[in-house]
């Protein structure tokens, strides 16, 4: 029963929130930021579509676009250290451009060879590498601009507001990548290089002071990233948690992809869905932090998403492994947004690159098995035990956030 203290609590509580984000959209900064990324984000989900799709036109091969995808996570996750101690050297404006110039030449070229004639498997290799080796360094530049650009009592919601920009961009650019390709092959790529351009004016109009480089001179030690999670408790316990967390959620999506019975159509649907359900869990992100505080929300996250591979494994056929993946989505960006804002507020400026490359390079350092343990469970022991084997994964997950609740337990400022 609802009593007449909550009804009066909660709209002073929705107030409090809106006018958080209100005072993050407020920022000229944040928006600038905020729009470039959202233009790249959307190009670059275009033609990450676009390139098996020619892959497979030029060369009739599926084989040799499933080698591209490999290629391409093989690069995030080997970059991703590298990439954060250049984010610790570089200053995040000029980093940023870099980064934004060396994908605007790359798909540029790829764009120029299609209109051409077909480009060469070797292309769409080296463009693979260096785009995901561009983005990979853009990240943790990008961490560092925003806590330049916003004040900490606000963080919360400016991440909350990036997650809401990534997943509107994976809702969109798929289709719309695919649409461009059936009207010519270059044209996904010609709408990529365009989103580069403008956020490369984006970045641009950034201050070029925030986030100056390290005085130090030389580059700086790559084992430091490692060092401070060392000595961090927030940060061991965020990786006990993510480690089986991300294993067994790229398990529960190849599961959905390769199980017995999969159809393209209704497949498609499932991920659009659980995207959908990402989008709605970034809107309250935000304020799910502020109120239940950082460990709570990944003990109910780790523990809701037990539940769903439970019912997904007695459910079974197409709806419980796409109705367990909606449920991981929804959740994800509201533990995402918390881990993100806690580590900007945790770790240093000056080793902020090393460490998230290094956390990235552990916590994704299990997923390249996603694809190999779902499909040999499920050819071997069935969907049944395939999706109990995620449940024990994200009961593992569960206990390493109980076990480790104290060095979870981060407050957020709140707004003045």
């Amino acid at each position: 029963m609802t009593t007449h203290l909550e009804a009066d609590t909660r709209p002073a509580e929705d107030r409090r929130a809106l006018r958080r984000f209100r005072l993050v959209g407020a920022n000229p900064m944040f928006r600038r930021l905020w729009i470039g990324q959202f233009t790249s984000e959307l190009g670059s989900s275009m033609s990450v579509l676009a390139v098996p799709l020619l892959a497979v036109a030029v060369t009739g091969s599926p084989r040799k676009a499933s080698v591209l995808a490999t290629l391409g996570f093989l690069t995030t996750w080997l970059t991703a250290a590298p990439c954060g101690q250049l984010a610790d050297r570089i200053p995040p404006r000029r980093l940023m451009l870099a980064c934004d110039t060396v994908r605007l030449a790359a798909v540029t070229a790829v764009a120029g060879w299609t209109l051409v004639g077909g480009p060469p498997m070797w292309l769409l290799a080296v463009t693979t590498v260096v785009s995901g080796t561009a983005l990979t360094a853009f990240g943790p530049a990008a961490g560092k601009m925003l806590r330049t650009l916003v004040p900490a009592d606000q963080l919360p919601e400016a991440v909350a507001a990036n997650q809401v920009r990534g997943y509107s961009a994976s809702i969109v650019g798929p289709a719309a990548g695919g649409a461009l390709f059936g009207l010519a092959r270059a044209v996904p790529f010609l709408a990529d290089a365009a989103s580069y351009l403008v956020s490369l004016a984006c970045v641009r109009g950034l201050p070029s002071g925030a986030g100056d480089a390290p005085t130090a001179r030389g580059w700086p030690r790559l084992r430091e990233g490692l060092a401070v999670i060392r000595r961090t408790p927030f940060l061991r316990g965020s990786l006990a948690y993510s480690v089986p967390g991300n294993l067994a959620v790229s398990m529960l999506m190849y599961i959905l992809l390769l199980r017995p019975g999969a159809a393209g159509g209704g497949t498609g649907l499932a991920f659009s869905a659980a995207a959908v359900c990402g989008l709605l869990g970034s809107l309250v992100a935000a304020g799910a932090h502020r109120r239940f505080g950082l460990w709570r929300l990944m003990a109910a996250t780790a523990g809701l998403r037990l539940i769903a591979a439970l019912a997904a494994a007695f459910i079974g056929g197409q709806l419980g492994p796409a109705a367990a993946l909606a449920t991981v989505l929804l959740l994800a960006p509201v533990v995402g947004a918390a881990l993100g804002t806690t580590t900007l507020l945790v770790v240093d400026h000056g080793v902020y690159g090393r460490v998230t490359g290094t956390t990235s390079f552990i916590g994704g350092a299990l997923q390249p098995l996603a694809p190999l343990a779902a499909g040999a469970l499920l050819q071997s022991a069935g969907a049944t035990a395939a999706l109990t084997v995620v449940a024990g994964l994200f009961g593992l997950a569960l206990t390493a956030v109980l076990v480790g609740r104290r060095s979870l337990d981060v407050a957020v400022q709140e707004p003045e």
